[in-house]
């Protein structure tokens, strides 16, 4: 039943994972409620060489299909990931890993977003400004007050594929 419940919630995120031809238009969202699609591996052509960031990043979200999502993407450019589902769990990656990039949920039960980035860049300065916060928490001023007073790379749900590539591409500019 859980397995079922995933691969269903996994379905929103197909397209995010295979190629994209540009499209204005686009309207494949990650973090759309209620949306279906298929849950296959990415099987699209890889994305050239040339782009590809041999770099490591931890994905932290209390949400498997998002972290799946941002995981797979990450990976389809060349990235090693690693994926945290708490706060503690992130922060335990965080003290043995050095890390480049940091995708983080604003907002989980534990916590989220701002118990790991304090906890984060305490302890690696280096990451102050290679954090990418999603959050899909519009109507709570809190984190906002969180993100503005740490300037932070936010990417609201739901998203495209193309916005959180263009995201990433920001944050490690």
């Amino acid at each position: 039943m859980w397995t079922s419940a995933l691969a269903s919630g996994l379905l929103p995120y197909h397209f995010v994972m295979e190629a994209e031809i540009p499209d204005p238009e686009e309207t494949v969202l990650i973090g759309a409620p209620g949306a279906t699609a298929s849950a296959a591996q990415p099987s699209g052509p890889a994305e050239p060489v040339a782009n590809r960031l041999p770099s490591r990043a931890l994905v932290v979200d209390d949400s498997m299909v998002v972290a799946d999502v941002v995981t797979a993407l990450l990976r389809r450019t060349g990235w090693t990931v690693d994926v945290a589902n708490s706060v503690d769990a992130a922060l335990e990656h965080v003290r043995g890993v050095p890390y480049d990039l940091v995708v983080c949920d604003v907002c989980m039960p534990d916590g989220g977003g701002p118990a790991v980035y304090y906890a984060a860049t305490t302890r690696r300065p280096d990451l102050i400004n290679r954090f990418l916060f999603i959050t899909g928490n519009i109507d709570d001023p809190e984190p906002w007050r969180f993100l503005a007073k740490i300037r932070a790379h936010v990417l609201e749900k739901p998203f495209t594929g193309r916005a959180l590539r263009q995201a990433l591409i920001k944050v490690i500019a």
